[in-house]
This record gives structure tokens, sequence and C-alpha cells, in this order.
């Protein structure tokens, strides 16, 4: 995709601007020779501190539309801005500088360091961003106490159950301060009790403290918590919904 403007390194956000606004997306794959589309031009803008949901059977491109608003891969083509910065104008460093400062991930497997404590695993991000070990582990422990998990921060992931684990990821997420907290599958491998303090605590992070959460989910039970569902299929928009849930936290 043709930059709009100089490949820079450096990420500089803009103030005010959306979290997210996509133009025209598309994203296509060669696989055995044979190009799959899966964005087919997608259009959408997602402000600061909104609660969405991206739904949609497997094979519809909503986790490919996730990996693209986290800038984990590139569109083939169209326009993507991040924080009001068109992610065409940055190199992989200055990619990598707007997931570490803007975007906080939660994964439907975790990506916990085994052997690692929870405490450690947490403080991870701020060591690529040169904070210094005192201040990264009094950052992570406010993060895991704020995600009720104080009392397990010297345990490593095996001795956790998934639902902690799960705290876990989520108070990495936060640790940096992130703009947007992009959740993919966050209930997945959890139980209906643990999924349900997972999307508390996410709900509770949306309203408390203004960050916008982006979850993908195929469970309508989950997408049914947030206040706006973008319902994907065949790597189209079909349907998007932003009227109040029932679940609304506010």
């Amino acid at each position: 995709m043709p930059a709009s403007g100089p490949v820079t390194s450096g990420y500089r956000p803009t103030e005010g601007a959306a979290a997210f606004e996509a133009v025209e997306l598309t994203r296509s794959y060669r696989l055995e020779g044979v190009s799959v589309d899966a964005l087919r031009g997608v259009s959408l803008r997602i402000e600061p501190g909104e609660f969405v949901a991206i739904v949609g059977p497997s094979g519809s491109g909503k986790s490919t539309l996730m990996h693209l608003l986290g800038c984990l891969d590139r569109p083939t083509a169209g326009t993507l801005r991040v924080n009001g910065v068109d992610v065409a104008t940055l190199d992989d460093s200055g990619l990598a500088d707007l997931r570490n400062q803007v975007v906080g991930f939660v994964f439907q497997s975790f990506h916990l360091l085994g052997r690692t404590s929870a405490l450690e695993n947490v403080a991870l991000p701020l060591v690529y961003r040169g904070v210094g070990r005192g201040e990264r582990r009094r950052r992570a422990r406010e993060a895991l106490e704020s995600v009720g998990l104080g009392h397990r921060m010297d345990h490593r992931p095996s001795q956790m159950s998934g639902g902690e684990q799960q705290r876990v990821a989520i108070a990495r997420a936060l640790v940096g301060d992130p703009k947007v907290v992009l959740a993919d599958e966050p209930t997945g491998n959890l139980d209906t009790r643990n999924g349900e303090e997972v999307m508390g605590i996410l709900a509770r992070l949306n309203a408390e403290r203004g960050v916008a959460v982006v979850l993908v989910t195929h469970e309508a039970e989950v997408a049914a918590r947030a206040r706006r569902r973008i319902h994907v299929r065949d790597g189209l928009i079909e349907l998007d919904d932003a009227a109040a849930a029932p679940g609304d936290a506010r």
C-alpha cells in the first residue's frame, strides 16, 4: 500500500482524533497461488471511549480486521488511521511504537511467559519503553491490584486458573495506560463465571478510565455487553448497531 506521506519511524499522536478510522480497507492473502480476500472494503470510525464488539461467523474477517486495527498486519489497500496517524506513513519501528504506546492487547490464549511471575509478565511492555525497574514494578503492582490480583503477583501462570491468567493479561494491557484495548475472544477459553468476571473488568475499564474497548467475539452474550456491535460477514460490514446495549455498565 503506498504511503500518503513520508515514511517515518516516530509515532506522533493527533490530539482529539478518532481511536480508529478506516476507509475502504482490504486485505488479501495468497494461498497456494490463489488470492483470497479476507476484507473487501471496510470503512468504520471508532471514537475514544467507545465500547465496541466486532461479531461474525468463523471466516468472516473479524480477526483480520482486529489485526489491522492493532497494527499487527498492514492492509493491502485503503487507509487506516490510528489515533489520527496514517499507518502507511510509519515504518516497522514506528508501528511498534504505536502498538506499545496506544494499544493494549488481550488474547484468547493469554500469551503469558510461563516461567515468569505475574508481576514480571505485566511489567514487560514497559521494558520496551525504557522504564526503570522500580517504576515498572510499581506500575505493574497497581495494574494487578486493579484487576483483583494483588495477592497473586509472585505466582507463575501455571499456578493460576484460566480466569486469573486472563486478568493478568488484562493488567498487562493496562500497564502502559493505552488509549484502546483490543480483546480477541477474551472469554473463549473461560467458563461462564470467569468469562463474566473478565467482561466486568473490561466494562469497568471503559466506564471508569474512558479507555476504548474493541473486542472480537462470536458469543452473543459477550457482544451484548458492548454499546455498539459491528457485524462482519464475507469480509464486509453488514450491520453497524450503535444502539445502547442491555448490559450497559455506565
